[in-house]
């Protein structure tokens, strides 16, 4: 009798709601721990027949995993007779032409600035280097292959610095070197081949 009394209140209050969050941890803590160990396979030990393991080992799985990085940098743009390539001074493109394949990039223009002047220059010597290299056969520039303008769309005359051409071959590259005067603003260099652009190469002159 007093066990049939005792055990009907603790079935009534155990169906009543916020009651079992009331119970003492014990109780509840070993029937969870059994639920999460059929549904997640969250035993306190790896499993040898299932290969999932604990939480632990499967952050060591996931952290094993290969993520991809960021490019290094941006890919070298192809440009041949048909498709030619925009890009900054200095950056280089790869040039498919008939027969041979380069790698080809302008840098510059190098002012030729007075070492003490307290003017405000209106123009200057710029000297631009065409540097041709990785290429798979004999490929020839020439001074006359490349041209300048200004923002203005008037062009700048180039005189080359030393030889008028430079050819490249397999494992030896090879230096075009030109000079122009330029005034501040925007300008381009062109670079064409058969009489077809290729590049083109865009950059700013300071002279303040």
């Amino acid at each position: 009798m007093n066990a049939a009394r005792i055990a009907a209140p603790r079935r009534a209050d155990l169906g009543r709601p916020g009651l079992r969050r009331a119970l003492p941890l014990p109780r509840l803590a070993l029937p969870a721990c059994a639920v999460l160990a059929l549904l997640a396979g969250c035993a306190s030990h790896p499993s040898s027949t299932d290969g999932n393991g604990d939480a632990a080992s499967t952050v060591h799985r996931l952290g094993a995993v290969p993520i991809p990085s960021q490019p290094a940098g941006q890919a070298t743009p192809t440009a041949d007779e048909h498709h030619l390539q925009l890009v900054a001074m200095g950056a280089p493109i790869r040039a498919q032409l008939p027969g041979v394949t380069a790698l080809v990039v302008a840098s510059g223009p190098v002012e030729d600035l007075p070492s003490a002047s307290g003017k405000v220059l209106d123009h200057a010597k710029g000297t631009i280097t065409v540097t041709v290299s990785q290429a798979t056969g004999p490929l020839t520039v020439k001074a006359g292959d490349f041209s300048s303008r200004d923002e203005q769309g008037k062009d700048i005359s180039l005189t080359p610095t030393g030889p008028t051409a430079v050819t490249a071959a397999s494992g030896k590259s090879a230096n075009l070197v030109l000079s122009g005067t330029y005034h501040s603003g925007a300008a381009q260099l062109t670079w064409r081949h058969d009489g077809k652009v290729v590049a083109i190469w865009d950059f700013n002159i300071e002279l303040d």
